[in-house]
């Protein structure tokens, strides 16, 4: 395990990584709130595993900062059940089971579907045309054996401009927040080129949809994209569990 390298001043405020903490209207975090940024940015990057414990006291060290602001981190990301809490214990990364993994992904479809369903027509076609660049990046990442954590990034992006772009904010809170809970899981659903060639196929479905105005089917896509993520997390999880070789063929 180890704690952030980088002093909380010489870093920019959220990772690309790292969905926002706050809704997309505000531009400015407090002090807890960047360093809950870089917190989850740690753990995203693989530097906390699942179940380690986040000691305040390095990381205010680290910081330069009082213990206040970290513990108030602590919180923030606690209510997005990224850390647990415990008495006498302090925060540790959460560890989900499988079962708990499945059914956040399950919301998230469900939940990313209506997203879409509430979009008008004219939004829907302007969101496509602002999805164009990302989604050729992941038609060409898609096929580079070594493109996964550029491609992650991309649909990142690509996940959170149909967040901010929905219109209810606190939708968009709560995917943001159940995003935060599948990240590493999300990437392990990404982390074969033949997984990532069927997201990007998934991310063309979905924007061409859009462009012509079939809600519905774009719905159905975003929630194939969300779906087809839970089906692979799962299935390496399960085969990490039974201490199988989880480097089979996709989902």
């Amino acid at each position: 395990m180890k704690n952030p390298t980088t002093r909380l001043q010489t870093l920019p405020g959220a990772d690309a990584k790292a969905p926002p903490t706050k809704s997309a209207g505000r531009q400015l975090m407090t002090l807890p709130e960047q360093i809950a940024e870089h917190i989850f940015t740690a753990i995203a990057n693989g530097e906390y595993a699942p179940g380690d414990r986040i000691r305040e006291e390095a990381l205010a060290e680290q910081f330069e900062v009082s213990r206040g602001p970290v513990r108030e981190a602590l919180r923030i990301l606690e209510k997005d059940a990224v850390v647990r809490i415990l008495p006498n214990r302090g925060a540790h990364v959460t560890q989900l089971s499988i079962k708990e993994v499945d059914d956040i992904f399950e919301i998230r479809r469900t939940l990313s579907g209506a997203m879409i369903a509430r979009l008008t027509v004219d939004e829907a076609a302007q969101l496509a045309a602002a999805m164009e660049a990302d989604i050729r990046a992941l038609d060409a990442l898609a096929l580079d054996p070594k493109g996964a954590a550029a491609y992650y990034e991309a649909s990142f992006r690509l996940s959170r401009l149909l967040r901010e772009s929905c219109g209810n904010e606190r939708l968009a809170e709560i995917l943001g927040a159940l995003a935060r809970q599948t990240l590493r899981y999300t990437q392990l659903g990404l982390a074969t080129p033949a997984r990532r060639k069927e997201s990007a196929r998934n991310w063309r479905t979905l924007q061409k949809a859009m462009k012509a105005g079939n809600l519905e089917a774009a719905a159905e896509a975003v929630e194939k994209l969300v779906d087809d993520s839970r089906r692979e997390a799962v299935r390496q999880l399960e085969a990490r569990q039974a201490g199988a070789d989880p480097r089979g063929a996709a989902a």
